[in-house]
C-alpha cells in the first residue's frame, strides 16, 4: 500500500525496458556506473530466498509510485548478501495475473545501500490500482498492490485511509496490520516510530532486544520488525 502522498515529480533510477528517452538512458547508465566499482551479478548464488523483508510501495503521484525492497537471505544477520551489485528486475502490471504489463525495468541492489532497491516509476495512469513484483537471483517476490493518486486539482469520490502509530516488537503482536490488509483502503500512513533503538525486556515476546548503535545493528533491528508476519 502507498504510505504517504508527496508533491515530488518522479525521476528514474533504474533501467526502463519500456519506451525510454535519451535522458532516461543516460541517467540509468550513470546510476549503474556510480553505485560503486563492484561487478554486477545478475544471478548470484545466495544463501537463501532474498525477499525475506517483503516489498513496499509509497509516495503515490497521479502518474508515479516509489517501489522498495531489500535483498536479505539472512535478514537479522547483516542481510547475508555477497559483496556484489545485484540486478533486480521490477514489473508493474494493470492486473494481478501480470497479463498487461504497464512498466518494467532493472535496478541495482548495491552493498553500500544494504542491497536495498528504491525505484521511482512513472508513466502510470491516475487513480487506479496496479500490481507489482520484483525478481532477483532466480527468485520472485510476493505480489504487491498500490493505487496512484487522483489527477491534480480533482477531488476523488471517496478516499479510505488507515494509519498506524508507534509499535514495539517486544511489547505486542501487531495483528491490527492483518486486519488493515483485509480492508479496501486507498492509502496507509505511518505516523509513529517504526523501530526502537533502545534495549527492551520483552513482555509479549520474552526474547527482548539489546540497544543498537551501528548501521548493521539498525539494519538487523529493521529486519526483525519486518519479519513479523
Amino acid at each position: 500500500m502507498p504510505l504517504a502522498v508527496s508533491s515530488r515529480e518522479p525521476t528514474f533510477d533504474s533501467i526502463l525496458l519500456e519506451p525510454m528517452t535519451r535522458r532516461d538512458l543516460l541517467v540509468s547508465a550513470f546510476a549503474l556506473g556510480a553505485s560503486n566499482s563492484l561487478p554486477l551479478r545478475a544471478q548470484p548464488k545466495l544463501a537463501g530466498p532474498p525477499f525475506t523483508l517483503g516489498i513496499a510501495s509509497g509516495e503515490p503521484l497521479p502518474d508515479g509510485i516509489v517501489l522498495w525492497t531489500r535483498l536479505a537471505p539472512r535478514p537479522v544477520d547483516g542481510g547475508g548478501m555477497p559483496n556484489l551489485n545485484v540486478e533486480v528486475k521490477w514489473t508493474i502490471a494493470e492486473d494481478e495475473a501480470f497479463s498487461k504489463v504497464a512498466r518494467r525495468g532493472v535496478a541495482v541492489a548495491a552493498p553500500s545501500l544494504g542491497h536495498s532497491v528504491h525505484v521511482e516509476a512513472g508513466g502510470l495512469r491516475p487513480e487506479r490500482w496496479y500490481w507489482y513484483r520484483f525478481e532477483a537471483a532466480g527468485e520472485q517476490s510476493a505480489i504487491g498492490r498500490f493505487r496512484t493518486a487522483p489527477p491534480r486539482g480533482e477531488t476523488p469520490a471517496r478516499l479510505r485511509l488507515a494509519f498506524a502509530s508507534c509499535q514495539q516488537w517486544t511489547q505486542g503482536l501487531w495483528t491490527a496490520y492483518r486486519h488493515m490488509a483485509e480492508e479496501d483502503l486507498d492509502l496507509v500512513v505511518h505516523l509513529g516510530d517504526y523501530i526502537y533503538e533502545q534495549g527492551y525486556r520483552g513482555t509479549v515476546r520474552p526474547e527482548g532486544t539489546a540497544e543498537i548503535f551501528t548501521l548493521t545493528d539498525y539494519r538487523n533491528r529493521h529486519a526483525l520488525y519486518k519479519s513479523d508476519p
